[in-house]
């Protein structure tokens, strides 16, 4: 859903203003997703984070 394999790509260096970052924070921050997220990795999501983040 989130298609967070994209990321885990070695030797690839990733800024928050690059398309895919983008693209990925706007997912993670709807409601549905955040709760995905937290869920299996244990990690909260917040509108205020940058992409990177």
């Amino acid at each position: 859903m989130l298609n967070l394999l994209q990321f885990l790509t070695p030797d690839v260096q990733l800024r928050s203003s690059d398309e895919r970052m983008v693209e990925f924070k706007a997912l993670a921050v709807v409601v549905t997703h955040r709760h995905v997220i937290k869920n299996y990795l244990n990690v909260t999501i917040s509108e205020k984070l940058t992409s990177v983040a």
